[in-house]
């Protein structure tokens, strides 16, 4: 009979126990004598160690991220590496990278120069100064994906037209001057119907009731107090009950799949126009002025059936460019100043040749809004004439665009 494995271990064989038993003594023994490290915690308390900077003066950081454009991280490790070298010179410095000082010395001239915009809002948590280039690549990316059909007069509808669609938007505006709504509230209802109209055939006696149904859903989503369905059906003089507006509203919501996030003409303005005043600080007075217009031209594109070819992006852009031009003619100081810089190729992303069809649609918009014979859906011009506006709708549109304000910058 086989012994069990335990008596043949003991007569001679070493147990796998014994054996790890020597091991770890004679690793013990080796490490006893080895000089020990530094603990982890001494390694993260030390504050002293080589290369560290007590003491990191903003001042210096702030005047070169205006200076070369670059991210205030970016000038706030330059200015650590700047003032290690000063305590450490015996330290080799390796030479700069490209897009840094050292580079922007020698390629100044080949290499546009840049603001950094979000430089100013370093310390303001509310700007999102670390990722808003994320959040616009993704704004950037967003607005090709749901968009309306540029032809569902064509395509889809049967009874109604632009000019119908025309008349709703300029209601539409009247009633979120009634109630007070943001202007984002204006601009994504009529997203809102862009889209719902690209998928449904609606007649013509209900077209104001899918505008207010999503009016009520645009404000519920931009608003902090928005108004009740109540509001909506005495706006609209009781021609719909509020069971008519909820039945709308929830055909919306299903033909939209509950999307409801999408980005329009005034988110990216916001940015533009921020882009648009560091390039232009000579601007003065004329500064707010300057952003008025720049929204009362884009907001001119919501009644026109033409702008839904265009993205909201571009659309922005392009107002922006129109803007600036009206402003260029009006201030001297501004005449030595290009109308699209390399700042506003570089958060725009368009060139001022890629604006010239939408920038020229815009301007006609412009004059026919300060025209009283061309003007046939004045609630915008009105709005806009408002002193808490600066009244920019008074100011007289140029002439015409000149084609060397779309010339590229070489």
């Amino acid at each position: 009979m086989a012994e069990p494995s335990g008596q043949n271990n003991s007569r001679g064989l070493p147990s796998q126990k014994g054996k790890r038993k020597e091991d770890d003594a004679k690793t013990v023994q080796t490490l006893a004598g080895a000089k020990k490290g530094r603990s982890a915690f001494g390694d993260i308390t030390n504050t002293k160690r080589e290369g560290h900077v007590d003491y990191l003066p903003a001042h210096k950081v702030k005047e070169l991220s205006q200076k070369h454009g670059l991210p205030y991280r970016t000038a706030a490790n330059l200015v650590a590496s700047s003032e290690q070298q000063k305590e450490h010179p015996d330290v080799e410095r390796l030479p700069c990278s490209s897009g840094r000082p050292g580079d922007m010395d020698q390629d100044a001239s080949t290499q546009p120069e840049i603001i950094d915009i979000d430089s100013v809002d370093f310390d303001n948590e509310l700007a999102c100064s670390d990722y808003v280039h994320s959040i616009m690549d993704h704004l950037f990316q967003s607005e090709r994906k749901r968009r309306p059909l540029a032809s569902y007069m064509a395509t889809v509808q049967r009874d109604i037209h632009a000019n119908m669609r025309g008349i709703l938007v300029d209601w539409l505006v009247e009633v979120a001057l009634e109630y007070k709504l943001v202007s984002d509230t204006l601009f994504l209802a009529i997203s809102y119907i862009d889209r719902f109209l690209s998928l449904h055939v609606v007649p013509r006696q209900q077209l104001q009731l899918v505008g207010v149904s999503c009016m009520l859903l645009a404000a519920k989503y931009e608003e902090i107090y928005a108004p009740q369905v109540e509001e909506f059906c005495y706006i609209t003089d009781n021609t719909y009950t509020k069971k008519e507006i909820l039945g709308m509203e929830d055909n919306v919501l299903d033909a939209l799949r509950f999307e409801l996030t999408v980005p329009t003409p005034r988110i990216f303005l916001r940015r533009f126009l921020k882009a648009s005043a560091a390039d232009w600080p000579s601007c003065g007075i004329w500064q707010s002025e300057q952003e008025y217009l720049a929204a009362y031209i884009t907001e001119l594109s919501l009644p026109e059936y033409l702008a839904l070819q265009w993205l909201p992006s571009l659309i922005a852009a392009a107002a922006v460019l129109v803007a600036r031009y009206t402003c260029y003619a009006a201030i001297p100081a501004l005449r030595s100043l290009p109308i699209w810089s390399p700042t506003l190729v570089h958060y725009t992303r368009y060139r001022a040749s890629e604006l010239r069809t939408c920038a020229i649609a815009l301007h006609s918009f412009y004059v026919c809004a300060g025209s009283k014979v061309m003007n046939s859906l004045p609630a915008i011009q009105e709005k806009y004439a408002q002193p808490k506006y600066k009244c920019v709708s008074a100011i007289h549109p140029p002439n015409r665009l000149p084609e060397s304000i779309f010339a590229d910058l070489q």
